[in-house]
């Protein structure tokens, strides 16, 4: 069975240990560090200081092991095990992993292919950091999409295996929003029932924030990031928001954000700049939200209003779209 060595886990714990910092006002607390490359912001009240210690330490172990076991940017990671043994033979995973997994199947059915963790060989020849920015060639991308997509991937009861060399699974679409969904039960376990979990813009809130009858949510302008042109009132539900407004180059006057279609291999391109889905739990809002932004306005929408208590704001170029409850949650 793959596991990450204890040593990774060690040095990733220390990592985001050195990140952190607290805040605490009465009974309110605020825990931010940085980790899975991103920031992670953790509101909530205690009953105690005390209480608050013992779920902030659960909060870093739980996110320091999460980002050792999961990121594919760590060779060591089970992940980057799984990578590196592409065109091998099957590989045993724990319960724990096996069951993550199988979220990512069944993302990549109710999406009807779009959300896709195996696309990685196509992420790979895509580099938004690359500078001066290069586009991949036709081959190049026909190559990657040769070796990608969850079909391809095999599985079994605790088992997986890559058949191709080359291929390569990433669970970057999915993993944030499952490690916020898991913190938000890790705080019940405390006691703890007005909590925020905010790791990347993928946000699931429960009970209130101090002093307020909810959370309440802003959301940000495409065209003027740093702005919020809403906000939205949450209790006991999630957010979250998929855009390509910060990452993306241009060539020759076109420009290529950071969401890639994998039906294509190419990134989308539909006029959609920003994509923000309420649900009951954060792996499903951003599943729907990445989805939705690469369906675009009427395929994505359409898909959003077939879930259950989903509501969604899509803004394009041209205009705003949302489902039929979303003004809903946006205050008076």
């Amino acid at each position: 069975m793959i596991q990450p060595p204890a040593s990774l886990i060690s040095s990733v714990s220390a990592r985001v240990r050195d990140s952190m910092q607290v805040e605490a006002r009465r009974d309110s607390y605020r825990l931010v560090c940085r980790a899975m490359s991103t920031p992670v912001n953790i509101a909530f009240v205690a009953s105690s200081a005390a209480v608050a210690q013992e779920f902030q330490r659960a909060a870093i172990d739980w996110i320091a092991r999460f980002e050792s076991r999961y990121s594919r940017f760590l060779p060591e990671s089970i992940v980057g095990q799984i990578n590196a043994r592409s065109g091998g033979d099957w590989l045993e995973l724990d319960e724990d992993t096996d069951r993550l997994l199988s979220i990512c199947a069944e993302m990549h059915c109710l999406t009807r292919g779009v959300f896709d963790s195996a696309a990685l060989p196509l992420l790979r020849i895509w580099d938004w950091k690359a500078e001066p920015p290069r586009i991949p060639g036709e081959s190049a991308i026909r190559a990657a999409r040769e070796i990608s997509g969850w079909e391809k991937v095999q599985r079994r009861p605790k088992g997986i295996r890559l058949p191709m060399a080359g291929m390569g699974i990433d669970l970057g679409g999915i993993g944030k929003e499952f490690a916020v969904d898991q913190l938000v039960l890790t705080a019940r376990e405390f006691g703890i029932s007005d909590v925020m979990v905010d790791i990347g813009q993928d946000i699931r809130v429960a009970g209130h924030s101090a002093g307020k009858d909810a959370w309440y949510i802003g959301l940000e302008e495409p065209d003027r990031p740093g702005e919020c042109w809403t906000a939205v009132r949450l209790t006991d539900q999630a957010i979250a928001t998929s855009g390509d407004y910060f990452r993306s180059f241009t060539v020759d006057g076109r420009r290529y954000g950071h969401i890639l279609d994998p039906r294509s291999g190419l990134p989308v391109s539909n006029s959609c700049q920003a994509v923000s889905v309420i649900a009951p739990n954060c792996v499903m809002a951003g599943i729907l939200s990445t989805a939705g932004f690469i369906l675009g306005a009427q395929d994505g929408l359409e898909l959003i209003r077939e879930q259950r208590n989903a509501e969604a704001c899509m803004t394009t170029e041209f205009a705003r779209h949302q489902t039929r409850r979303f003004s809903s949650y946006v205050p008076a």
